[in-house]
């Protein structure tokens, strides 16, 4: 299932808003929502520019009160795989769950562009889940219900992802260019 999302940083520079997101992510952590931690794993050169891989830890806070005792604090972890395109500032990325290997596909491209006196991250991506990953479900009723969660699932990460631009701009907005 295909999703696009749109962040805005006001009235900023386009190369201070891409370098600061690829090479400056875990401090934004504290002017981001949703997010508890970023930790970058791995860090190396590649043609266009660096690759990354990135942990990434959602707020358990964020979990509704029913499904804490089913959602375990590791399961809202994920590893995010970036190579960075310095000449057109974008990443392509693909992101897995740390817990659940090959439940779900999830990659895609974000775009740092300018927008008038602004800067937009605009956010595109592909997701695809595994029917036959989900655990406790018989395969007949997890084909039939695959939609319906690639759906909530992208409806849950559409904000967070959009929130960089607001975690970009309260960074910036707290002197921490």
């Amino acid at each position: 299932m295909k999703f696009q999302a749109e962040g805005r940083v006001q009235n900023a520079d386009l190369t201070t808003v891409y370098e600061i997101i690829r090479d400056r992510l875990p401090e934004l952590v504290p002017h981001m929502d949703n997010v508890s931690a970023i930790e970058t794993v791995e860090r190396s050169d590649g043609p266009n520019g660096p690759h990354l891989l990135n942990r990434w830890r959602a707020d358990a806070g964020q979990v509704p009160a029913a499904a804490r005792k089913v959602i375990k604090p590791e399961m809202l972890e994920w590893l995010d795989h970036a190579d960075w395109n310095d000449g057109e500032h974008y990443v392509d990325w693909r992101i897995e769950s740390a817990v659940f290997k090959g439940m779900y596909t999830c990659k895609g491209r974000n775009k740092v562009v300018v927008s008038g006196s602004d800067v937009k991250i605009v956010i595109s991506g592909d997701m695809a889940v595994d029917p036959k990953r989900i655990p406790g479900l018989p395969g007949f009723l997890a084909k039939k219900i695959v939609p319906t969660i690639e759906a909530y699932l992208i409806e849950r990460m559409k904000p967070n992802m959009a929130s960089l631009g607001l975690g970009v701009q309260r960074f910036l907005a707290a002197g921490k260019s």
